[in-house]
C-alpha cells in the first residue's frame, strides 16, 4: 500500500513539473526550499513553546514555588 502511495506521488509530480515546464533540477530546488521554510516554521513553533516553558518555570521561582515541591491539598 504505501509503494502505491509513493508510486502515485512520483507520477503525479512529475506530471505537475512536465506541465509546468520545470525540470527535475527544479523541481529539487523548489522541494528543498519547501522543506528548508517547514523546518524554519517547526523551529520557530518549538523555540517559542520553549520559551514559554522556560517564562513560566521563572514566574514559579519568583513566587516561590518550586516544581519539586508540590503543595499537600487534602483530597476529601
Amino acid at each position: 500500500m504505501h509503494d502505491k502511495a509513493a508510486s502515485a506521488a512520483a507520477y503525479a509530480s512529475s506530471a505537475v513539473a512536465t506541465l509546468f515546464g520545470l525540470s527535475l533540477s527544479q523541481v529539487v530546488a523548489l522541494g528543498g526550499l519547501l522543506i528548508a521554510a517547514a523546518t524554519f516554521v517547526m523551529n520557530w513553533y518549538y523555540k517559542q513553546k520553549h520559551l514559554d516553558l522556560a517564562r513560566e518555570q521563572a514566574s514559579k521561582q519568583r513566587n516561590g514555588v518550586n516544581q519539586d515541591e508540590q503543595p499537600n491539598h487534602p483530597t476529601d
